[in-house]
């Protein structure tokens, strides 16, 4: 498996990661999404090519929407990214009993349960949208062993404190490094019952399976249906959204990967379709899908 590395801001380095777990602290969060606002515009217009990728993206979603409303959306996703940074600041002061009532709504819970219930492993996929490092917070912090699987930044210090940033919630990191024990490990995870949790909207080539994904084929990743097979465990598409002054877990139902992999990556595809729809100011692929 192959992950395309993230859009790297400006901001994405170790002295703001510091000034922002220490303004999560102090500062109240209305104050935090003003100043959030101000630096998601200049973001915009500071990255013109990383806007026009944001654009064409949301073009894609909604192709028959008038310039002025792709314009809006568009302004809204830098917006959008930057009270997410606000909020990773602010989890690492908060108590478990804080970040559960971020969670406002939970539409799906009965998929979770019963993926819980099921005594298998779960190959939790999701994609950038919303505030996915809040939904392994809320496992972690919920007794629920959880293993985020991840690439290195290039910054060791950055990788550092994101690390012990997941496991002051019970969060572990595995890091695919182009080593094969990354793989044995999640395997090994997955047959402990525990939750292995990838991002699957932004893959390479290599390992890909192609499935249609807003009118064009997209590449998904062969990983998790191959570790669902191996294992035995549930694919459960979840998705941890901004909604209000909280947040919102959708939930799919869980399967199990028996069969035809693209009919799966097609599965996986319709549900990230769904929730972009629903949220497509909380999408954050700076890079164009086409």
């Amino acid at each position: 498996m192959k992950l395309v590395k993230p859009f790297r801001h400006l901001l994405d380095a170790p002295w703001f990661y510091r000034l922002g777990f220490a303004a999560g602290r102090h500062v109240p969060k209305s104050v935090l999404y003003r100043v959030a606002d101000l630096v998601g515009d200049a973001s915009r217009l500071g990255y013109p090519a990383r806007a026009a990728a944001v654009r064409a993206n949301m073009r894609r979603v909604f192709p028959g929407a008038p310039p002025a409303e792709i314009a809006r959306l568009t302004r809204c996703v830098f917006r959008n990214f930057t009270r997410a940074l606000v909020d990773y600041g602010r989890f690492p002061s908060m108590t478990p009993e804080a970040i559960h009532a971020e969670i406002a709504v939970f539409e799906g819970r009965e998929n979770m349960d019963a993926a819980l219930s099921s005594g298998k492993g779960i190959v939790l996929v999701t994609g950038h949208i919303g505030n996915w490092e809040l939904g392994s917070f809320h496992f972690g912090q919920n007794g629920v062993k959880t293993n985020v699987v991840t690439v290195r930044e290039g910054r060791p210090e950055i990788d550092a404190i994101r690390e012990a940033h997941r496991e002051g919630h019970h969060v572990r990191t595995l890091v695919m490094d182009g080593s094969p024990f990354v793989v044995i490990e999640m395997m090994a995870a997955l047959r402990r019952r525990e939750v292995v949790a990838l991002l699957v909207d932004r893959w390479g080539e290599e390992g890909a399976v192609q499935a249609e994904f807003f009118g064009a084929m997209h590449p998904f990743p062969r990983g998790p249906f191959a570790l669902s097979r191996a294992t035995g465990s549930l694919i459960l598409t979840a998705f941890v959204v901004r909604e209000g002054n909280g947040y919102k877990v959708i939930v799919e139902p869980p399967f199990v990967a028996s069969g035809d992999e693209a009919e799966h990556a097609r599965t996986v595809a319709g549900a990230l379709e769904r929730v972009i729809r629903r949220y497509p100011d909380q999408w954050y692929n700076f890079t164009p899908i086409d």
